[in-house]
């Protein structure tokens, strides 16, 4: 005699049945909530670490701890949002020459007295129309002449990878920490090259 209503499985199989159920969502969500919390890289201006096409985790819970060399999101006044490197940061005193080979960043961190270079490979190779500016004005943007700046509190100075070809600090300002969307420390495509974002930026001796 055969019997047409439904098999029970018993409660271990109604717990396997919701494991499975739990890890089919689990794997639609993940990669859709990744992609949904994630900025994708427009333009050239942070080659070679960044290039078109890459794909950045949000960070918005570490908004208000800002270090230097981070890759943030900043949002302009004009609604364009643009992604950078962090150099300086409050309290710093900051300024930019050109050896007519790449750019000589010179900063003294706030509180000491001892003036450290920007050493960025990055740079080297990046020549177009910003590689020879100096820096800085008033408000952070390029001057006539090498001129030392200090930061004020809740400001950060911030470039591109790309010297020669970003618009940045430079031609924007300095930037108010309320006004950084997000910190972009990680990359989430191409699958080939996901991870922790390079940061070939350090502080070295200036002579």
């Amino acid at each position: 005699m055969t019997s047409d209503s439904p098999r029970d499985f018993g409660p271990l199989g109604r717990i396997l049945g919701l494991a499975v159920i739990g890890l089919v969502l689990v794997a639609i969500l993940v990669p859709v909530g990744a992609l949904t919390f994630s900025v994708r890289v427009e333009g050239s201006s942070m080659a070679p670490t960044l290039v078109p096409g890459d794909r950045l985790l949000v960070n918005f819970l570490g908004r208000d701890d800002v270090r230097r060399f981070d890759v943030v999101e900043v949002d302009l006044p004009d609604g364009q949002q643009i992604v950078k490197r962090v150099i300086g940061i409050p309290g710093d005193e900051i300024i930019v020459r050109n050896d007519g080979k790449q750019p000589v960043v010179l900063v003294t961190p706030a509180g000491e007295s001892t003036q450290q270079r920007v050493d960025s490979p990055a740079w080297s190779a990046q020549w177009g129309d910003r590689a020879g500016q100096v820096c800085c004005s008033a408000t952070g943007t390029t001057s006539t002449q090498p001129t030392a700046l200090t930061i004020p509190a809740d400001q950060y100075w911030v470039i591109g990878d790309n010297w020669g070809g970003s618009d940045d600090s430079r031609v924007y300002g300095l930037v108010k920490a309320e006004d950084i969307g997000a910190i972009l420390n990680r990359r989430i495509q191409p699958f080939d090259r996901m991870g922790k974002v390079d940061n070939p930026a350090s502080l070295v001796p200036a002579s």
